[in-house]
């Protein structure tokens, strides 16, 4: 049932909302939506359009998971103009109105209910959050905004403390707890990173994975800070200061405070382990964050050499992950030409290799400290296209 859905945005990027349908099986039991109670209505936790938020939530496959965890914060891109979010509000990205009854994509890659392809992480607990706020789980907008008569809603961070007050008596038991999300996604990963940590036991072994969410605060190919803009007028349309990482807010003077937005401002103020899964040549910043007007091979050898430098510009405000200067962080950083990987198993457990290691191999050593000269929980890769285990195109892994 998965599908592609491309959001109101001003270019090309959009988003990649569920895991792709050519990869589905038939694993695991369909996971019903359960829609928020009107208790978190009236605390004003609703998606774009004033509906209910959900989320899907599927039960630990055995005993021994029961107090396993996983929350995954889907992505799809944000609203950037009043304009945008009222034709966001029209969607599933908007408006619960469309979320679908029963879900039976929560199977691939790092969620996958499959034992064979997932074998460690396949029975934990996952509760899958739909997005339909436009901010990344961020905005706190007191007063609904009308655009042209219609109103809206930005209230993604009250629909992350609504989702987190439902299972407040299981978390509270947690004995490991994962935080993921993909693009959009990824970015509320970082933004919320500690968010669970005073919900969650301190005995508790807790982890962040983060895919494809670091969006770098960089100028385009014709030197203009196009992404900082785009994500600058996002923050502030969500009124999104109280939605964020709070040490970064209270260490960042109040004109600057845009920058706890970005997950290079915010990742020194993280306290918690935080892998990271990054294309180091993510096909959406390759788009919306550089501009490149085109993608090899199909580009002249002015945009190529643009192109190839990219790796270089993005590893300097990577360089938390690239020099391991955060905090019990791990990272696997490949040079294939794609964005979102963590919920494909093309990706995650099959046949992206850096330093002859998957993905899930990187982060199982990380998660469990079991690095060794052969798996280090830490891969950064060569530059292009020296990887040969990358996919070809054309890409079919652009979200947002």
């Amino acid at each position: 049932m998965a599908s592609l859905l491309i959001a109101s945005c001003a270019v090309a990027l959009c988003a990649l909302v569920v895991v792709l349908a050519a990869e589905a099986t038939a694993v695991g039991e369909v996971v019903p939506l359960t829609l928020l109670p009107q208790a978190a209505l009236e605390k004003g936790a609703v998606c774009l359009d004033g509906s209910a938020p959900g989320y899907y939530w599927k039960h630990a496959g055995t005993p021994a998971a029961e107090k396993k965890w996983i929350v995954h914060q889907e992505g799809g891109g944000w609203c950037f103009t009043e304009e945008d979010c009222v034709k966001r509000s029209r969607t599933r990205l908007g408006s619960s109105k469309y979320f679908a009854e029963n879900m039976t994509m929560l199977h691939n890659g790092f969620l996958s209910r499959d034992c064979k392809a997932n074998p460690v992480f396949c029975d934990y607990n996952l509760v899958y959050m739909p997005y339909c706020d436009g901010g990344s789980f961020s905005g706190n907008r007191v007063d609904p905004v009308i655009y042209n008569g219609t109103k809206f809603y930005l209230r993604g961070k009250r629909i992350l403390d609504a989702v987190f007050d439902e299972f407040a008596d299981h978390f509270a038991q947690a004995e490991e707890f994962i935080l993921t999300g993909c693009s959009a996604g990824g970015l509320a990963t970082y933004l919320h990173a500690d968010y669970p940590l005073d919900k969650l036991p301190k005995t508790v072994k807790y982890a962040v994975l983060a895919d494809a969410g670091y969006f770098a605060d960089v100028v385009n190919y014709i030197g203009k800070p196009a992404e900082r803009t785009r994500m600058v007028g996002v923050y502030k349309m969500q009124n999104a200061s109280s939605g964020v990482n709070q040490k970064c807010i209270s260490a960042t003077p109040v004109q600057d405070q845009w920058q706890c937005y970005f997950a290079q401002y915010t990742m020194p103020h993280i306290q918690s382990p935080v892998f990271a899964l990054q294309s180091l040549y993510d096909f959406n910043q390759l788009k919306t964050v550089l501009n490149l007007p085109c993608i090899p091979p199909n580009c002249s050898d002015h945009y190529y050499q643009i192109f190839l430098h990219w790796r270089t510009t993005f590893l300097e405000v990577f360089s938390p992950f690239v020099n391991g200067t955060a905090k019990g962080s791990g990272v696997f950083a490949d040079s294939c030409v794609e964005h979102c990987q963590s919920n494909s198993d093309r990706y995650w457990n099959n046949g992206v290799l850096v330093g002859g290691q998957t993905p899930h191999q990187t982060f199982y050593a990380w998660y469990f400290n079991s690095s060794t000269e052969q798996h280090t929980g830490r891969e950064i890769d060569c530059p292009y296209p020296c990887n040969h285990h990358c996919p070809r195109y054309p890409h079919s892994n652009v979200g947002a």
